[in-house]
């Protein structure tokens, strides 16, 4: 049994026939007429386009909305990273403030000793154990050789100690290792200001009223601050050999070796322009 395909709607078969004659037609006159075009131009921009524009719109409006929702979200993301970024690159600048500030402390340093060791004197060690219950040296330059008081004695490799007793041909040394003695330093690994007193008993130093917490590692280097015009600046002193947690109290004892072989030593060298 045969059916037909326009069984269920008669006018679908008509609205079929209708287009066929209309492109048809437009073919036609296409062919014939060159200004057809311009009717069919008419035709798209006050009838089709707009019925096409009108359909188009409630999904053009949710795809912005939807695309909107999501740069939104990318935004407050991007946003979220920037404030991040910024505090990062504010504790940097702290970071290279106090890094400028050092530069500045180190170079205004260098240029004082580059000043200072221009000019030395170079003295030989002639009596040991000179003051009573000290650890100290007589040396053969004194106030002759414009030797001064409280001034710098350090050897090639180190600090030594500090005239204390000027006379004409000769001056008395405190060594660094007596009790007597604070040398005010610094940790050259992180800069932290210290005090070096001496240790009589062993002939070693100590780093006093330094915290258990500290950041201090058993091989640093200390040096000479230069705090108080005191002591020359930049001068080696020794290095920490151990590091002693004091339970219950506030600090660590901290014990470094002098690089300067001081029991040893045999010439001393001293700056004649020092402060």
């Amino acid at each position: 049994m045969s059916t037909s395909i326009f069984k269920k709607s008669v006018a679908d078969f008509y609205i079929l026939i209708i287009f066929v004659v209309l492109s048809v037609t437009n073919i036609a006159l296409d062919i014939k007429y060159s200004n057809s075009n311009y009717i069919r131009i008419l035709i798209n921009d006050l009838l089709i386009n707009p019925i096409q524009y009108i359909v188009e719109t409630p999904s053009n409006f949710f795809d912005q909305m939807m695309e909107e929702r999501q740069n939104i979200s990318e935004l407050n993301k991007k946003i979220e990273f920037l404030e991040k970024q910024n505090v990062t690159l504010k504790a940097n600048i702290q970071k290279i403030d106090i890094l400028e500030n050092e530069i500045s402390r180190l170079r205004s340093i260098k240029t004082k000793i580059k000043n200072k060791i221009n000019n030395i004197k170079i003295a030989g060690v002639i009596r040991r154990n000179v003051l009573p219950d000290k650890e100290s040296i007589q040396i053969s330059s004194g106030s002759t050789d414009n030797i001064k008081l409280g001034q710098t004695v350090f050897g090639v490799n180190g600090l030594v100690g500090q005239v204390v007793e000027v006379n004409m041909q000769s001056s008395k040394i405190l060594l660094i290792t007596d009790s007597n003695s604070n040398v005010p330093g610094v940790i050259a690994r992180t800069g932290k200001q210290v005090i070096v007193k001496g240790r009589s008993q062993d002939n070693m130093l100590e780093i006093s009223f330094i915290s258990n917490d500290a950041d201090i590692k058993s091989g640093d280097l200390v040096s000479t601050s230069g705090q108080a015009d005191r002591f020359l600046a930049s001068l080696k002193i020794g290095r920490i050999i151990e590091i002693i947690k004091n339970e219950g109290e506030r600090f660590a004892t901290v014990i470094v070796e002098p690089i300067e072989n001081i029991d040893n030593i045999n010439e001393v060298i001293l700056t004649l322009d020092e402060k």
